[in-house]
């Protein structure tokens, strides 16, 4: 700055003066700097404070879980007739969608992501309401079912499961009046009999909030394990085994085949090599059924299933 000014402007400036000006400059700027990045804040804190508001305003957070019917026999029949539905009532996720899943029938739901595998099963579960259609279990409207029922009926397997700050014994009952037997041999058709009985305490080992103690495969082993000794009509599972070892993954597959071979069981997996043997495929693109039949069938038609196959086999490749 002294250069510029005495080479260039032909000013004879002392370089204190040249300190002390900048000094001066950078501290009335360093207010206006604090100023704006406050003003970031601000504005953040006014968003979250909008978010907390439309959430306390939201009628439908407070669920009615006891008024309804409950079923009986259930035999795990899942239809959804013309249904539409969207998250914010503008932007359609699912377009008139229809199927029929028949009890004991095993169905994989393929697509990419945002085609509306997972939201379908969060419909079924009605942690959502739809704006048109049905969607029956047993031929019934799900709407007429009690939430607290129709939920007990449904055993779900997500990628990345919750875990309590309980006992393994008590993550795996989940409150429910289950014997200490029928949980040991839960934790056996889940092949976690091995991870559980090293752990110090065994099934009285107390698990740290969200599972922390444990690895995300651990985690998912107790998973299979819940649905297993909970034994609900219907299975749905969402990359389940994602993070579980392909030996491991082989024996959590003959515990599935072997005890969905009477159940409902419903499977989302980017893993295509996991629905190869499932009885019937629906492929989804942009909230539509495009495509419906087993692994060979879609295979031998070329469509839209036969090139997500063949790119993910490439892929691997």
């Amino acid at each position: 700055m002294w250069t510029c000014v005495y080479h260039i402007m032909g000013v004879n400036m002392e370089v204190g003066f040249i300190y002390v000006f900048v000094t001066y400059i950078r501290q009335l700027f360093e207010p206006i700097t604090r100023i704006v990045e406050n003003m970031e804040v601000i504005e953040e804190a006014a968003v979250s404070i909008d978010k907390v508001y439309n959430i306390l305003e939201q009628e439908e957070y407070i669920e009615d879980l006891d008024s309804g019917i409950e079923l009986e026999n259930i035999k795990g029949k899942i239809e959804f007739k013309n249904v539409w539905f969207s998250y914010d009532n503008e932007n359609w996720i699912l377009k008139d969608v229809s199927f029929v899943i028949n009890p004991g029938e095993s169905v994989a739901f393929v697509g990419k992501t945002g085609s509306g595998k997972t939201t379908i099963t969060n419909l079924i579960n009605r942690f959502y309401e739809i704006q048109k259609g049905e969607i029956l279990i047993d031929n019934v409207n799900i709407k007429d079912i009690k939430k607290k029922a129709l939920r007990s009926y449904i055993g779900i397997i997500l990628q990345d499961p919750f875990i309590f700050a309980k006992s393994i014994k008590d993550n795996i009952k989940l409150n429910k009046n289950i014997i200490d037997e029928d949980v040991s041999e839960a934790i056996e058709l889940s092949s976690a009999g091995e991870f559980v009985n090293n752990l110090p305490n065994g099934m009285e080992e107390i698990a740290k909030e969200r599972g922390s103690s444990f690895s995300a495969g651990q985690k998912q082993l107790l998973a299979f394990a819940r649905i297993f000794a909970h034994n609900p009509e219907i299975f749905i599972l969402d990359e389940a085994t994602a993070n579980i070892d392909t030996y491991t993954e082989s024996l959590i597959q003959k515990s599935i085949e072997r005890l969905s071979a009477e159940k409902t069981s419903i499977f989302i997996a980017h893993r295509l090599s996991t629905i190869v043997n499932v009885d019937k495929i629906i492929v989804l693109k942009d909230g539509k059924i495009i495509e419906e039949g087993n692994h060979e069938s879609l295979v031998q038609t070329g469509g839209y299933y036969s090139k997500l196959y063949n790119a993910y086999y490439e892929s691997l490749a």
